[in-house]
């Protein structure tokens, strides 16, 4: 389980997680129709060395990308290659993590590629909704099933599919950790949550049913697509829990962000 053993452990997170935000919003801003994932790729991987960070994601388990791009039906892992062009009105999750001094970072936030339909920015926003219910449930002592809950509450209510098979994680000194923080659950049960650790959160809710596909047909298998072909969205912070709530590394002020 990732929990910070000191001061300098913190200081390099933050650091990390400074970078990683700053490089989502370069890619943010940077992405277009008739881009493709390749080009992104390669401007996110000499953003993060320039500034001094790693990217966690290029080279795990012989993944060849720094950024995972997963877009419409895409769930999560994939693949920015050259193929994949940019489309307008799609929907495009950017996730990434980001290594200094070897403190891990991760975040992932879905992009709308110009005019999209009613539903889809509906889904991007309710997605952000159900990453704030579950940060909100974050405390020492809480249960990572009570934080499960609270996203799929969000889910339930608003007619969304919730990706059951994928959830949340702990990060800090790896890119993925001990515990499994899953988007539902039962309020009060699961795994404990102590002070100092360090987890991310990130609820994947589709337009469909939620089911996935770990889709064996691509470069190395990675990518996870939704059974129904419905498009997905993801956004996803990277926490500390303290005592009497979260302190959330990855949600920093665009004044404060590396340009």
């Amino acid at each position: 389980m990732g929990f910070l053993k000191n001061d300098q452990e913190y200081q390099d997170l933050k650091r990390s997680s400074l970078i990683l935000v700053s490089c989502i919003s370069l890619l943010r801003k940077t992405i277009k129709p008739g881009m493709n994932a390749k080009e992104l790729d390669d401007l996110a991987y000499q953003f993060i060395k320039d500034n001094g960070g790693e990217p966690a994601f290029l080279g795990y388990d012989g993944f060849r990308y720094t950024v995972c791009t997963s877009v419409n039906e895409e769930v999560a892992h994939g693949l920015s290659n050259e193929q994949k062009v940019f489309q307008e009105g799609s929907i495009v999750n950017l996730d990434i993590g980001v290594i200094v001094n070897g403190m891990f970072s991760d975040s992932g936030y879905t992009v709308a590629l110009g005019e999209i339909s009613k539903d889809s920015q509906k889904l991007l926003d309710v997605t952000k909704e159900a990453l704030a219910a579950g940060i909100a449930q974050v405390k020492s002592g809480v249960k990572t099933g009570t934080i499960g809950n609270a996203i799929d509450q969000v889910a339930q209510k608003n007619g969304f599919g919730n990706v059951f098979e994928l959830g949340g994680h702990g990060v800090g000194h790896a890119v993925h950790e001990e515990p499994h923080i899953p988007n539902q659950g039962i309020p009060g049960r699961g795994t404990t949550l102590f002070e100092n650790q360090v987890i991310a959160i990130e609820p994947l809710f589709t337009l469909g049913e939620g089911a996935v596909i770990f889709d064996q047909t691509r470069e190395d298998g990675w990518t996870v697509k939704t059974q129904d072909g419905s498009w997905c969205a993801q956004f996803e912070h990277t926490i500390i829990v303290r005592k009497k709530g979260a302190e959330v590394l990855t949600d920093i002020p665009e004044s404060e962000l590396i340009t």
